[in-house]
């Protein structure tokens, strides 16, 4: 018998070309992040009805709402302008510039379902100032899913079930946390170095 060689027992490690290759990097991306979950944020990021926290890692394209009928993601680009509407986070429903629980457009006031009502969507299109007739241009609304407090969109892929034998549960609980704060890097190097 043959003692097993030194490459046997290392490690195996991906060839260099694999972290600059473009046509892997792309099947990368549609494989693992665009068929994969997607996650979007934690319900603790909306922990009231009226609050909304516009995604800082989509450049605040789409925002969480709070509403009576649960957590909506939806899209925060007035359909009138292209305006991002919500800013960081807040509550569409107390405090200074509250717009009485819906989504208003600081450019020509476009106004947009927010909180008010838990059988109408958030983003449903409720006044176009200056329009004889209503546009009918509803904002975008996504489905999610939610597991243990963590936002997945809707994409087909069943979160709960692929995270069922991820362990114990309990220990992926967030319940008694409030959110502090969230950081975004943006870093030019692959994702597989992290």
């Amino acid at each position: 018998m043959r003692a097993p060689s030194a490459a046997a027992n290392s490690p195996s490690q991906l060839p260099v070309s694999s972290y600059f290759d473009p046509a892997l990097y792309a099947r990368e991306l549609q494989h693992i992040f665009q068929n994969g979950p997607r996650y979007v944020g934690h319900a603790l990021s909306v922990p009231n009805v009226g609050d909304y926290y516009a995604l800082p890692q989509e450049g605040e394209g789409r925002a969480l709402v709070r509403n009576a009928g649960g957590i909506e993601l939806v899209s925060n680009v007035c359909r009138h302008r292209q305006a991002v509407m919500l800013k960081g986070r807040g509550s569409l429903t107390q405090g200074a510039g509250s717009s009485g629980g819906n989504i208003v457009c600081p450019l020509h006031r476009w106004t947009y379902s927010g909180t008010n009502s838990a059988s109408t969507p958030a983003g449903t299109l409720l006044g176009a100032p200056h329009f004889d007739h209503d546009p009918c241009l509803n904002l975008n609304n996504y489905k999610l899913q939610e597991w243990n407090g963590l936002l997945f969109e809707q994409n087909g892929v069943d979160v709960a079930a692929q995270l069922a034998h991820m362990g114990p549960r309990a220990d992926l609980s967030f319940d008694g946390y409030v959110l502090d704060h969230v950081e975004l890097h943006e870093c030019n190097y692959n994702w597989k170095t992290f």
